[in-house]
């Protein structure tokens, strides 16, 4: 019985353990660097050395296909494990700090965004379903806005590559810029952290942007950061309303990130306070570690080369979109700084 049943076991673990030890060893890197970067007084994000090592890494070849199930799983169910345990450090007390004038201005600034990167793409030329993919992935989440996307219009999968690909490759840009700017203008943690909780794509980028200078302003990030996350589920049912005009009777539905729904649940039961003390420090510290292997497992898959394939239109739109977005958040981030 035993000898049957252990293979099934061992199966998971076979596949997925060559990437994750990879991922993890990166991620172990960066940790050490980022520890001999503060003891010689920089400040240095594990999460944002561990990206730029995998991103530097993935540049000199092809990666094998054995490591590639590993980094998918860090990518997404261990990355969204993560943003769970993020509810352990963002509660009910500290979304009510965002405020109705808060919430109001992340609304405008995913609306402004889809809207302009929608019309940017289409102006370059872009299909329909590539720019919605794009102003999606800028406005809201990166990856995650980008799949919840392609699950509604069942765009074309060099589409989806390209999306993924640009939205990775600029948040990743903006997520180094971010921190030398805020540092450089000196500017106040909820202020900081809304501009970088509403600018950069990836949760985990902007996680890693907002940790760089600090807790507070790390906390400020990922709060405004989930706030947009929020915005698929009104995403979704906007383009299910679309596609159902398009093609009536299609039958698709409509997906909603689970993790979404998880981390407001462990915010609520952390809030009450059905999380021990010492338990919720200890998930604190899972959830850094699985931040940061995800981190490098992101960076791993975002290959320079494949956007030669798609041509300059797209990166271009992808920029300007950027752009937008950046632009928009620093300027509403006065109505919630402190």
């Amino acid at each position: 019985m035993t000898a049957t049943v252990a293979p099934h076991l061992l199966a998971p673990l076979t596949r997925l353990g060559p990437g994750l030890a990879v991922a993890s060893g990166i991620a172990a890197l960066a940790s050490l660097l980022a520890h001999l970067a503060a003891m010689a007084g920089i400040v240095a994000s594990p999460l944002v050395v561990a990206l730029l090592l995998g991103l530097v890494i993935a540049q000199f070849g092809t990666l094998p296909s054995l490591v590639r199930p590993g980094l998918a799983f860090a990518c997404r169910p261990l990355l969204r494990f993560a943003i769970v345990l993020l509810g352990l450090r963002i509660g009910l007390p500290q979304i009510a700090e965002i405020g109705v004038r808060g919430i109001t201005s992340v609304a405008a600034l995913v609306i402004g965004t889809l809207a302009s990167g929608y019309w940017i793409s289409r102006r370059l030329g872009l299909s329909k379903n590539l720019a919605w993919l794009l102003a999606s992935g800028h406005a809201i989440c990166g990856a995650a806005a980008i799949m919840a996307t392609d699950s509604v219009l069942k765009a074309k999968e060099r589409e989806v590559s390209q999306a993924l690909t640009l939205v990775t490759l600029f948040g990743t840009v903006t997520m180094l810029v971010c921190p030398l700017l805020g540092k450089a203008l000196e500017l106040s943690a909820s202020t900081y952290g809304f501009w970088v909780g509403g600018s950069i794509h990836e949760v985990a980028q902007a996680v890693a942007a907002g940790f760089a200078l600090g807790d507070a302003t790390g906390e400020a990030a990922s709060l405004v950061k989930m706030v947009r996350v929020a915005f698929l589920l009104p995403l979704g049912l906007f383009l299910a309303t679309a596609v159902a005009q398009r093609s009536a009777g299609s039958g698709r539905r409509i997906v909603v990130p689970w993790f979404v729904a998880a981390f407001a649940a462990l915010a609520v039961i952390d809030a009450i306070g059905w999380v021990p003390a010492t338990l919720a420090n200890v998930l604190r510290s899972v959830c850094t570690i699985a931040m940061t292997i995800a981190m490098a497992a992101l960076g791993l898959q975002s290959s320079l080369r494949d956007l030669a394939t798609g041509g300059v239109r797209p990166l271009i739109a992808a920029g300007i979109t950027t752009l937008v977005i950046s632009g928009l958040a620093f300027a509403l981030a006065p109505p919630v700084a402190g």
